[in-house]
């Protein structure tokens, strides 16, 4: 995991690119209902698998999901995760499972020929303050156009993020 000094996004003109290349999320439906991400589903649910193998957890066939956020509820480091990648001819994909935070908690932004996704929350209660955060950046082989790169969440915290290929010149 790498560390990132957070920046304060503002209303005025961006002073880097950085702020400047910040994605919206596409708000979409319940990852595992939603037609959308259909085609990275099963990358997904092996992500899960591998998960629950490692930390001794029982599967549950019927809900996955369950049973990976009982590992993430007892565990929040970055190893218990889950981050899924597929490739076709137009596009890689990325897939992360980002629940613990609210959509305004997660960041995506294209830097330096990378995507990189941020997520920081903060919380207080009485004399106790606690914060949870993470820090992943992604490379694509081959030529990607990053201009392109779009993201979306799922209402169950699954963001997705593709990054279109280049056409190579036959």
């Amino acid at each position: 995991m790498e560390n990132k000094n957070t920046s304060t996004l503002n209303e005025q003109k961006p002073e880097s690119p950085k702020e400047d290349s910040l994605l919206p999320f596409a708000e979409k439906r319940l990852f595992f209902h939603d037609s959308f991400f259909e085609d990275i589903r099963k990358h997904f649910e092996t992500a899960i698998d591998q998960i629950l193998d490692t930390w001794g957890e029982g599967k549950s066939v019927s809900d996955l999901m369950s049973s990976y956020r009982r590992v993430r509820e007892r565990n929040l480091q970055q190893e218990s995760q889950v981050m899924a990648f597929s490739e076709d001819d137009q596009n890689h994909k990325v897939v992360l499972d980002v629940h613990d935070f609210k959509s305004g908690d997660v960041k995506v932004r294209v830097e330096d020929n990378q995507v990189a996704v941020e997520g920081r929350v903060e919380k207080e209660e009485d004399d106790f303050k606690s914060m949870k955060s993470f820090y992943r950046r992604f490379s694509f082989p081959g030529k990607v156009n990053m201009e392109a790169v779009t993201s979306a969440m799922s209402s169950d915290g699954v963001l997705t993020i593709t990054a279109p290929k280049i056409p190579q010149a036959a």
